[in-house]
This record gives C-alpha cells, sequence and structure tokens, in this order.
C-alpha cells in the first residue's frame, strides 16, 4: 500500500470518529446552555473539553492543520470552563456554535480545498475564541482561553443546513452484530457440505444406472420381434434379467427416495439459514434514528435564536433502528417539516402568551416500531396549526385548483393540498421557507419509500405529521401483472383492491373512462397507455384491474392479467435509468427472467393528470416574453452585481438609485417584479413597499426585499408592508434569488 493510498484509509477513518466528537461535542453545549447551572454541568463540561482535546489529536494524525486550530481553541476555552463557570451569555455559546459549524464545514471538504478566505476565517474565529493557530511542530500546552465578549459575536442569521449523517459510506457496526453474521455463515457450512455430498451421491447414481444399461444390453436383442432369442436359455436369460431387474430398480428408487428427502431436508435448512442470513444482512446495514434525529436539537436552537423564538425539543425513539437508506433518504423530508414547525407553525412568545400558551413552543420528533415491519415518525408541535382558508387560497392562485374546486373542498381534502408543488401559506419567502416546495419533497420522498404521511392540525392547538415508512428496501411482497407482453411488479402495500369488471361497467365522464366501485366513481386508464407501450387490442368481456391510492387519490389500472403475488428482491436501477418515471427497481422472478417494479405514487400522478389542456400547461400555449425586473438599490455595487445576476438568467433589468426613483420609474412603465434594498435615501424599501401595495395599479406587483438587515423584527415589518420575500445579503445566493423570482413571476 502507497502512503498515499494508506493516508487515504487514514482519513476516511478520521472522518467517523470526527463526526462523533462533532456530535457530542454539540449535544454538550445545548446542554450548558439550557441549563448552565446543572448538577452535572462539571461531567458535561470534561466530556466536551475531552470531545475537543481527541479532535484535536486526530486531526494532527491525519495533517488537517485547519481543524486542529479550531479545535485546540476549543480547547483552550473549555479547559478555562473547568476552573470556572461557564458564561450564560446566549452570544458566547452563538461563537461557539459558529466553530462547529465551521469543523463541520471544513471535514466536508480535503485540506487542499481550503482557500485564502477559509483560512482567514479560521483565523479571525480563532482570535475571538482567543487561541493561537496551530503550530506546525508538536503541539505546545494551550494557553488559557476566556469566552470573547458578547460584542464580538455577530446578529444570529438563519443557520447553516446540517449535513447528512455518514450513512453512504464506512460506519461503525456492533461486534454483536458481526458475531451473528459470522455465525449464521458459518452454518452454512453445513449445508455446503451436505450439496456435495448429494452431488457425489447422484454421480454414483449415474454409475448404477450405466452398470444397468450394460446388463440391458445384454438381453436387449432377444426381445426384438422376430429375433431369433426364442429357445428355452434365451427365455431362461431374458428371466434371470428381469428378475434382478426388479431388484435393481427397487435398490435405485430407494436411493432416490433417500435422496430426494435429504434434498427436501437440506432445502428447508437451507431456506431457514438464508433467510435468517439475510435477515441479519439487513440489521447489519440497520442504524439508529439517533444517527439522523441527533442533527436537530442545534439546528432548532440555531433556528429558534435567529426568529427569536424559545423552542423545546423533544426526541423519543432514538434506539429504533431502520435501514440506513431510509435514514439518508429521510433527512431533508425531516428538516423541512421542522422548519416549517418553527417558521409557520410555533408561534414567538408574545403571540403565545397573548393566546394563553407557554412561551416556550414544544416540538416533538418521535420514532415508534409498528407491526408488519414498519415504523412511525412523528413530528408535532403545539403551534397555531395550519390555516385551510390559507391553503386553498394559496393553491387557486397557484392554479393548483380553481375557486370552485377549492370551495368544495372538505377539510382532509383541503389540507392535502399543502403537498402540492408551490402551495405554501407563508405570507413571505425567507432563507427558511415560504417556496411551497418542502411539502411537495416530504410526499414524494415517503412514497418513492413505500410510505404514507397523514396530517393531524386544528386552529391554536398545533400540528402533527405521522410518517410510516418499512423497516428495510431490500425485500417486499410484490404483485406480478403483465401488461403489453411484459411482466410488471407493483408492490403489495400499494393495492388497495384486485377486481375484475365486465366492459358492459366501464363508463365515459369528462372525456375519461370511470368504473362504479363502494358506490363512487373511479378513474380508469390502461396501464400499458400509462408507460408509453405500444397500445394493443385487448379481447374478452372481462377486464382485471388493480385499484391504487386512497380516498381521493384513488385509480384503477387496467391490465392484461394479474399473475401471482412473490417475495421480491429490490435491485436498484443505476444510471443512466435511476430517475425514469414510472419505475422504482428492478428485481428476478423465480422464473429467472427480471421485471421492473413500478412506481405506484408516480403512476397515481400520471393518471390523475388531466387529460384535457390543464390551466398549468398554459405557459406551453404561447412563447414567453422576456420578463422585466425593476432593481432598486442605492449601492452602484449592488445594482450592477443583482443586474448582472438578473440579465445572465434572461431578465431584462431596469435600475434605480433609491425609493423614490424606483416609485417614479413604477409609475412610469409596467415590471414584472421589483427587487429592493431596504436602507435607501429618501425612499426606504418598506416605504416603497408600501407605496406599492397602496397604489391599484401597483397592488398584486411581486416584491423582493433584499438587505442586511436580518433580525426577526425587520423581517416581520417586511411581512407587514406586504413584501412577497426577504432575502438577507449575509446569506445571499443568487440561486435563492433566482428561484424566488421563478416561483413569484
Amino acid at each position: 500500500m502507497t502512503d498515499d493510498e494508506f493516508l487515504a484509509k487514514l482519513r476516511e477513518a478520521f472522518a467517523i470518529e470526527a463526526e462523533e466528537h462533532l456530535q457530542a461535542m454539540t449535544a454538550g453545549l445545548l446542554e450548558l446552555e439550557k441549563a448552565p447551572d446543572a448538577p452535572g454541568r462539571p461531567q458535561i463540561i470534561e466530556s466536551v473539553f475531552r470531545d475537543a482535546h481527541s479532535l484535536k489529536g486526530a486531526a494532527r494524525a491525519v495533517s488537517r492543520s485547519d481543524i486542529e486550530s479550531v479545535c485546540q481553541a476549543l480547547e483552550g476555552i473549555f479547559a478555562q470552563w473547568k476552573k470556572t463557570a461557564p458564561p450564560v451569555a446566549a452570544e458566547t455559546f452563538d461563537l461557539l456554535n459558529r466553530a462547529i459549524d465551521l469543523l463541520a464545514r471544513l471535514l466536508r471538504q480535503p485540506d487542499t480545498a481550503t482557500g485564502a478566505a477559509e483560512r482567514a476565517e479560521i483565523a479571525e474565529l480563532v482570535r475571538q475564541l482567543g487561541g493561537q493557530p496551530a503550530p506546525a511542530a508538536p503541539a505546545q500546552k494551550p494557553a488559557a482561553a476566556v469566552p470573547p465578549p458578547a460584542a464580538s459575536a455577530p446578529e444570529p442569521s438563519a443557520p447553516a443546513e446540517p449535513e447528512a449523517p455518514q450513512l453512504g459510506g464506512a460506519v461503525r457496526v456492533r461486534m454483536a452484530k458481526l458475531d451473528t453474521l459470522l455465525r449464521r455463515a458459518e452454518e452454512m457450512l453445513a449445508v455446503k457440505l451436505s450439496t456435495s455430498r448429494h452431488a457425489a451421491e447422484l454421480h454414483a447414481l449415474g454409475g448404477v444406472l450405466g452398470a444397468w444399461r450394460k446388463e440391458w444390453g445384454k438381453v436387449r436383442e432377444f426381445t426384438h420381434p422376430g429375433s431369433a432369442g426364442q429357445s428355452p436359455a434365451t427365455l431362461a436369460k431374458l428371466a434371470a434379467f428381469l428378475e434382478w431387474n426388479q431388484g435393481y430398480m427397487l435398490t435405485v428408487e430407494k436411493r432416490l427416495t433417500a435422496l430426494a428427502a435429504a434434498a427436501a431436508r437440506d432445502e428447508r435448512a437451507a431456506g431457514t439459514l438464508i433467510d435468517d442470513l439475510l435477515a441479519d444482512a439487513k440489521r447489519l446495514v440497520m442504524l439508529p434514528f439517533s444517527t439522523l434525529l441527533d442533527v436537530f436539537p442545534k439546528l432548532v436552537r440555531d433556528l429558534a435564536r435567529a426568529q427569536d423564538k424559545d423552542i423545546a425539543l423533544h426526541l423519543d425513539g432514538r434506539e429504533v433502528e431502520i435501514d440506513k437508506r431510509i435514514l439518508h433518504e429521510m433527512k431533508d423530508p425531516l428538516l423541512h417539516l421542522v422548519r416549517n414547525a418553527i417558521d409557520h407553525g410555533l408561534e414567538a412568545p408574545a403571540a403565545r402568551r397573548a393566546a394563553h400558551k407557554p412561551a416556550a413552543g414544544q416540538l416533538r420528533l418521535a420514532v415508534t416500531p409498528l407491526d408488519g415491519g414498519k415504523v412511525e415518525i412523528l413530528v408535532a408541535d403545539d403551534g397555531a396549526g395550519i390555516d385551510v382558508e390559507k391553503v386553498k387560497a394559496s393553491a387557486v392562485r397557484t392554479s393548483a385548483v380553481s375557486a370552485d374546486q377549492a370551495r368544495a373542498l372538505d377539510g382532509a381534502a383541503a389540507l392535502a393540498l399543502i403537498f402540492t408543488s408551490g402551495v405554501s401559506t407563508s405570507a413571505i419567502i425567507t432563507e427558511i421557507s415560504g417556496r411551497g416546495l418542502g411539502m411537495a419533497i416530504v410526499r414524494e420522498r415517503v412514497e418513492r419509500l413505500g410510505g404514507t404521511v397523514a396530517i393531524e392540525t386544528g386552529r391554536g392547538a398545533g400540528t402533527a405529521f405521522r410518517i410510516v415508512l418499512p423497516v428495510t428496501l431490500a425485500t417486499f411482497k410484490g404483485v406480478l401483472v403483465s401488461a403489453c407482453g411484459q411482466t410488471f411488479v407493483v408492490p403489495t402495500a400499494k393495492i388497495e383492491r384486485i377486481r375484475r369488471v365486465t366492459r358492459t361497467e366501464i363508463r365515459r365522464a369528462d372525456s375519461r373512462e370511470t368504473i362504479l366501485h363502494e358506490g363512487a366513481e373511479i378513474p380508469l386508464v390502461w396501464l400499458d397507455e400509462v408507460l408509453g407501450l405500444p397500445l394493443r387490442a385487448t379481447a374478452g368481456a372481462q377486464v382485471e384491474l388493480m385499484l391504487l391510492g386512497s380516498a381521493e387519490r384513488r385509480v384503477a389500472f387496467a391490465v392484461d392479467a394479474v399473475l401471482s403475488e412473490q417475495e421480491v428482491l429490490v435491485k436498484n436501477l443505476g444510471k443512466p435509468l435511476l430517475r425514469v418515471r414510472h419505475f422504482a427497481g428492478a428485481t428476478i422472478l423465480g422464473s429467472g427472467t427480471p421485471a421492473l417494479i413500478l412506481n405506484a405514487a408516480e403512476l397515481l400522478q400520471s393518471a390523475l393528470r388531466p387529460t384535457d389542456a390543464p390551466r398549468r400547461a398554459r405557459p406551453q400555449e404561447a412563447p414567453q416574453r422576456t420578463r422585466s425586473i425593476l432593481v432598486a438599490d442605492d449601492s452602484i455595487t449592488a445594482r450592477m452585481l443583482l443586474k448582472n445576476i438578473l440579465e445572465s438568467a434572461g431578465y431584462r433589468v431596469t435600475v434605480a438609485t433609491d425609493g423614490a426613483d424606483a416609485l417614479t420609474a413604477l409609475q412610469a412603465r409596467a415590471f414584472d417584479a421589483l427587487v429592493s434594498d431596504v436602507e435607501m435615501p429618501r425612499l426606504d424599501g418598506f416605504e416603497l413597499t408600501a407605496k406599492v401595495r397602496a397604489d391599484e395599479k401597483l397592488a398584486a406587483l411581486p416584491v423582493v426585499l433584499v438587505t442586511s438587515l436580518g433580525s426577526r423584527e425587520h423581517q416581520e415589518r417586511g411581512v407587514a408592508v406586504g413584501a412577497n420575500a426577504y432575502i438577507v445579503k449575509s446569506s445571499f445566493d443568487q440561486s435563492n434569488l433566482l428561484e424566488v423570482l421563478s416561483l413569484l413571476v
């Protein structure tokens, strides 16, 4: 092994160890911040100090001087805390959490990727922490550091996105799991020896049949019609052979019977062992939910600080284990739900007190095992609840439903609209939420994993999301169906019912076929048509159907035949087939032939899409005109930057030097959106927005405020004056601005 290969392996192990140290340090800091005078304070400080020290040493071993220098500064602070009580100032903990975020970011990139700007950031953070840069030579004893004054901490802003847990590479596995797997593998040796013995017996049986063939050859000529073998001697030979043949065949039959019985025993034993081995292998790739949930205490703390809210997070079921692939896929959905709960659901302390609630909002993430190899994830808050009327209004604005359809929806159906892309109850778009994409991602990801998501809410009583998922993705029960001469697999859990109808039962309504099921009209589609297969004429008076979905999303899919149900081993589709629509994977059937596994959620989406020209297709009816944006900012540099970004994205841009100049331009000609700074002479961004909303001709104009004022009060004022989005310059990203504009115009 070369030195480079050895260093690569060493750094892979370091990444796992460092992740554990960071998690422990984060948890310790959160405990100290919540209860600085807790009885266990000295033990927590000692634990955090040891983690910082260990991470520093591990970083030095793999030549990560950038990580080492930050850890040394942290170590100095924790060493000082061991002698004196830790401070209670939130700004001090903000600074320490910034250091943790920086360490996490450095861990995700190689040492060679640390640029000049990042090195300057490290040096400044180390200075604020009161430490010195890490020496190139062996470390000296660090000087005692003291916490920085509160004034050195910046104003809280939107927290950094937490990284997914290390699920894709190496993971630590308990020895008990490996011992069990090794024991199962050793038991398979007996099956191997047994099958070897059976092969030898079958070979020997072939020799026995060869001897029989030789004896049969001696008398066979006497059995032909017209042969000369009619003498008494010949008949005696034939009779002797037949007598011998009977006994010989009985012996062969006994050996075959015994061999068949032994093979059946081995088949049962092998089946049990293979099932156990597969189950143990599945458990080997299962991780506790703590692997994912441990990122949330710090995320909630940072979001609550950024929004001046008091939030208590409760985590339950951290020890419940699930397939690591599901953990990885569920990271984004859970982040969306938690962000929504903090941004939309949980009220500020003053609003909670006015509603006679405790000032601290309650947020709960709980994982509970269910029967049938499933788990339930609960994300619940005691906030304001979901305003169903706002959901309907947003759905109408985005053309997800018409106004008449929205009025006809009951509570549950209206609530389900929040899973539609673009639908949001937020009055403003921020870095955290408001784009209407998060909930669509939640449902898409959950359904792709074979799960379901349900909502419970009440005005002023909070909101709860219940997600039910399988424990593992490896195998599932599937129904085999044929369409257009091909065999497909549909997960049994997604099929509500299999039924057969006559052609006379198929009706036609609103340009689509339907059937009557349990007193309701259910859309009927042909599976081969949805999959884009060549359409073939169908014969027969009856049609076989599988019903997918539930409630308002139920569809009957017509197939050529429903074949059988069997256990299916999932094989993921590799590139370039990874995201082919309607397909979730592939499998090998018992016959040895491959079959594609259908994605039930995507089938439903395609089937429920209107057959006539829908409203959402309107942009394709005519060529898109170039959208016109007005940019208002008193800084020439900021104006040039925004103008360049927007023009590169295809917008036509006009600039204004301040709010008064922008208002004049708005009254002179039409624009599709206004992007404005807040702090400007003559007329600031808040006043400009208020005047736009007060003007009948301009009232519907989308307004995006891009400003350095990132406090909660300023964002709330932006909402009050009618801004559609509020982007803080400290966390500015051009893709963020372009995404917001694409949603608004």
